[in-house]
């Protein structure tokens, strides 16, 4: 019984390998599922060498035995084969020649194990050994040698992949050398039991080179614990700061309320009334980002669509901002255009908070000369795209920083939600602010000269569905006053300035557009006008090609007239012949103008 001391302590160690893997919760991945079959199949072939040592040395039936270690080698080829598949699991090859490569190693183990239960085997049970010969045994034995072979291949990928570590390939590479340790020592001495001894070494190696279950589990259970711990002592200081906010605006309602009923004269109380409404507004903000406080956990915030009065914002902004210039030698102006609608949708404090960012930019950075803002917008299909345009004489930037500025990714950090409460917010969460709202943000700088922003957003308005009210009141301003309406395209904010205070000169009404696309929607939309006009150097689309697509409407019939620079003034005949009806010289437009309204009228 000697010769069991071996195969018991073989066992006992199995044993306590699946206790150990089996007790605990572990990671579910592809290395483990393998390495649990392993552990079983492993338990059983131990089991199973010790019984038919048993079994051959007490009862001794032959046919029984031999069933036994028909078994036996099954459990042997199972094993290794599975070993082959682990491989071929941690090897980063494509999903589908593994599976591929897998399968067909299934198929040659079926083929393999079929054979050796098919096959003679020769039982050879004499003093303390047990062995068996044949053509059974034989089949299994270079079935191991060729999965050794390819044990061998596979862990020096492995070695390779994983830039030369060994830790993967160890428990291979330790069964390899005690396989062939085994064989001599059979050869001298063949009582010795050792095919069990050695897959079992091999599997206690891996228990502690594969990604150890236990360990993984402990080390998610600590991570995920400080990451919950963080996320609420975030929290927790994000609440506590917006409570304490919540108190200002709330008791600047409870005083200002006190001293309306005070106040005698009207419109002293009016003023209190505002300044009731500007802190219930704020009252409001801070309320929304409180509930909204789960949005911290996707590092995004929460974006309103209210309406808002457009002109009574930026009348806000331009308040706040002139009471931060402390500089008697920086002019700031304001110009909003007639083109923005009084009411939109969208969100106005975040939108206050971008443009205030900007402002406060370009107010740190100008020590003398002028802060310009223009408000402008386009608006179409119930979306008015506001183009918000702040230039200044400041000191500037050079293009690299300008695009690391710009160059930001566009989530928000935690740090930067806790602060987005607070009005006067860093450029950088602006800009981010601004992708959020899915807008766009362009910067333009030189050095020592100055710089433009100009910040393009899309927020909803409802235009006038009344069509036959319209109607009736173009036709009676037509009928009344005669006046004009006119599409001027020209993508030059200034110009087009300069333009409309030349045609202000006459009873006409005019229509603006940046773009000659929407000249041609508007067009297309049956808009009436009594003239267009058309700068010929527009950078998307020229004069020529929009007068083409104006003509593709068989309808058309409206005069269009191309403005030139001086240095054009020849090819004024071309354009006449390509379909224009006249032509503007742009250095003279006073005179130009008034030769064309001559001719109109």
């Amino acid at each position: 019984m000697e010769t069991l001391i071996l195969p018991i302590a073989t066992q006992l160690l199995a044993f306590l390998l699946v206790a150990m893997f089996f007790r605990k919760k572990r990671i579910k991945n592809s290395e483990t599922k393998i390495y649990s079959k392993m552990l079983i199949i492993n338990f059983i072939y131990a089991l199973l060498a010790i019984v038919a040592y048993f079994y051959a040395k007490t009862i001794g039936n032959v046919l029984i035995i031999g069933i036994m270690q028909k078994i036996y080698l099954c459990l042997m080829i199972l094993m290794i084969n599975y070993i082959v598949i682990y491989n071929f699991t941690i090897l980063r090859i494509k999903s589908g020649l593994r599976k591929i490569l897998s399968v067909i190693i299934q198929l040659i183990n079926l083929v393999i194990i079929i054979l050796i239960l098919i096959c003679p085997i020769n039982v050879i049970n004499e003093g303390n050994i047990l062995d068996n010969s044949g053509l059974s045994y034989n089949i299994a034995f270079f079935s191991v040698i060729g999965y050794l072979t390819l044990i061998t291949a596979s862990s020096i990928a492995i070695y390779i992949q994983n830039r030369k570590s060994f830790k993967k390939s160890i428990p291979f590479i330790v069964l390899i050398i005690l396989y062939i340790l085994g064989i001599i020592l059979r050869s001298y001495c063949p009582s010795v039991m050792y095919d069990n001894f050695l897959f079992t070494y091999m599997l206690f190696i891996m228990y502690f080179t594969i990604e150890n279950p236990d360990l993984k589990v402990l080390n998610e259970l600590i991570r995920n614990r400080e990451l919950i711990e963080s996320q609420i002592e975030d929290k927790s200081e994000f609440l506590f700061e917006m409570s304490i906010g919540i108190k200002k605006p709330a008791k600047n309602i409870l005083e200002l309320t006190k001293t309306y009923y005070k106040l005698d004269d009207q419109l002293d109380k009016n003023d209190v009334i505002r300044l009731i409404a500007d802190n219930a507004n704020e009252l409001i903000f801070k309320t929304n980002n409180i509930l909204d406080v789960s949005s911290m956990d996707a590092s995004k915030i929460s974006i309103s669509k209210e309406k808002y009065d457009v002109h009574k914002l930026f009348k806000q902004i331009e308040a706040l901002s002139k009471s931060k210039m402390e500089k008697d030698n920086v002019k700031l102006t304001f110009n909003i255009n007639s083109n923005v609608p009084q009411t939109l949708s969208g969100d106005e404090i975040r939108l206050k908070q971008i443009v205030m960012s900007v402002i406060q930019n370009s107010i740190s950075n100008t020590t003398v000369g002028f802060i310009d803002v223009n408000i402008d917008s386009i608006n179409r299909y119930g979306v008015s795209r506001l183009v918000i345009k702040i230039e200044d004489s400041g000191v500037g930037m050079d293009i690299e920083k300008v695009n690391s500025i710009l160059d930001n990714p566009s989530n928000l950090t935690q740090e930067e939600i806790k602060k987005i409460d607070k009005l006067n917010v860093s450029l950088p969460v602006a800009i981010k602010m601004i992708k959020l709202l899915d807008g766009n943000i362009n910067i333009k700088s030189v050095p020592k000269k100055g710089t433009i922003t100009t910040i393009v957003i899309d927020q909803k308005y409802v235009e006038d569905t009344n069509n036959e009210v319209i109607e009736n009141l173009e036709k009676y301003s037509s009928y009344i006053f005669n006046k004009k309406r006119i599409l001027l395209v020209d993508d030059d904010k200034e110009e087009t300035l300069l333009i409309k205070n030349e045609l202000a000169k006459y009873n006409v009404e005019v229509t603006s557009t940046l773009v000659g696309k929407e000249a041609i929607d508007k067009i297309n939309s049956q808009k009436k006008y009594d003239l267009i006009i058309i700068d010929d150097e527009l950078k998307l689309n020229n004069a020529l090609e929009i007068l083409k697509e104006l003509k593709r409407n068989k309808k058309f019939n409206v005069p269009v007239i191309v403005m030139l620079e001086k240095n054009k003034e020849h090819f004024k005949d071309d354009y006449i012949e390509s379909g224009f009806s006249d032509y503007i010289l742009k250095n003279n437009l006073t005179e130009e103008l008034k030769r064309i309204f001559e001719k109109e009228n």
